[in-house]
């Protein structure tokens, strides 16, 4: 790990490793909840699931055919009568299968007793009442799902900790469960301030920009299996910054502010952020860009102060907001993913800080983008990773291999 020395305003700035081990020590304990399946999309298991039945239920048929006595066709037999038709859901048994006997089947029926095994419609030949089996060679058992093939009742189904998906779910309903233990999705309020910004669709006067950054964030938010439950747009004023504060801190998990954090005159957030009696965990990183980034907790709230940049916003939200949801959702591996990728060309650093660069990969190569600043979102556009320099080192050449963390970008 590598401590910065870079001093801001007496005191010392800390590392990007520093800010991730203060925020996996702080951020806390998931909270668990029962929830619907149907609203469990992207959760995490709070509990292990056990399968309440046996899967499947009974033996049923793979496919549609005929189903037979095996040892009938071991003795050779290949001519059968049909005694009956059972279709999937059929209740009624029938009654058990005599020698050179089948039954017609259908995908999903119950097997009938004495049964075990089911030649496939395409390998017969029908003959009035009867059937031909064409093939010589046919497995006992052959195209039956057996009852508790799958799983026996009480197994565990799914482990605490699985992320539930499409499929994940669809597995539920199967075994009919309806309901399940997750860790809760954190509710998240993002607060936007800067007297310069506008909205679109309404034109710019002198001085003003259209306001980009909750876009950004409430995308990258919903590509990552979130959604936050408001959105205040604030003057550069203290006491609306504070107001709209001390409202989100009410009803959120965590907070995300852009803008008024730095040092300027009018940078009411850094002065709003302390008479709020939110408790300074970190302020200012050695990193570029977003170097002056805040994290803090009031209660069991977190609150991340970010740049007005908007690519500063995002560099900081993949790298520390995105792994704290995923703590906050009780994921294991919450940062983004690192791989080790092959430098394309040569990179000159200009800063003692660590540098967070806009990249592309290709195969296991990574591309450095034009446009590293802090304004720059073309770049961002394209990228879809983050290349992690860290301090100490002027010169990477060309086929270095570099830590490469991959972002959700679409």
């Amino acid at each position: 790990m590598t401590k910065a020395n870079t001093q801001g305003k007496g005191k010392t700035m800390i590392s990007p490793e520093q800010a991730w081990k203060i925020i996996a020590k702080t951020i806390g304990k998931p909270a668990t909840e029962s929830k619907s399946i149907t609203d469990s999309l992207g959760c995490i298991l709070a509990a292990s699931v056990k399968a309440p039945l046996d899967l499947p239920v009974f033996s049923n048929s793979a496919m549609d055919g005929f189903v037979i006595r095996h040892s009938d066709f071991n003795e050779g037999l290949r001519t059968f009568r049909i005694a009956g038709v059972i279709a999937a859901g059929k209740t009624k048994p029938l009654p058990a299968l005599k020698k050179g006997e089948a039954y017609r089947i259908f995908t999903g029926a119950m097997i009938p007793s004495g049964a075990d095994t089911i030649v496939i419609k395409e390998n017969t030949k029908e003959l009035g009442q009867n059937f031909h089996i064409l093939q010589t060679a046919l497995n006992k058992g052959a195209n039956i799902r057996f009852r508790a093939a799958q799983l026996k009742k009480g197994d565990a189904a799914l482990e605490k900790g699985h992320l539930l998906g499409p499929a994940s779910i669809g597995f539920l309903a199967g075994m009919g469960i309806n309901k399940v233990s997750v860790y809760k999705k954190p509710r998240i309020s993002i607060i936007v301030t800067g007297d310069e910004l506008q909205v679109q669709g309404k034109k710019l006067s002198p001085g003003q920009i259209y306001e980009s950054n909750s876009f950004a964030l409430q995308m990258a938010l919903r590509a990552s299996g979130n959604e936050p439950v408001s959105l205040v747009h604030v003057k550069d004023n203290e006491k609306q910054i504070r107001s709209a504060l001390e409202k989100a801190l009410k009803a959120s998990d965590i907070i995300l502010l852009t803008g008024g954090i730095s040092a300027g005159d009018c940078d009411f957030v850094k002065t709003a952020l302390p008479k709020t009696r939110i408790n300074c965990l970190f302020y200012k990183l050695a990193q570029k860009p977003g170097k002056p980034i805040y994290y803090g907790k009031k209660k069991n709230t977190a609150i991340f102060a970010l740049p007005g940049n908007p690519a500063s916003v995002l560099t900081c939200f993949y790298e520390y907001v995105y792994p704290a949801l995923r703590m906050m959702k009780g994921f294991n591996k919450p940062f983004l993913e690192k791989r080790q990728c092959v430098l394309a060309k040569e990179y000159r650093k200009t800063s003692d800080f660590s540098l967070f660069l806009k990249g592309k990969t290709e195969n296991n190569t990574v591309h450095i983008l034009e446009g590293q600043g802090s304004d720059t979102m073309q770049s961002f556009a394209l990228a879809d990773c983050l290349i992690y320099m860290p301090p100490g080192i002027r010169v990477v050449e060309k086929g270095t291999s570099v830590e490469t963390h991959i972002i959700l970008n679409g």
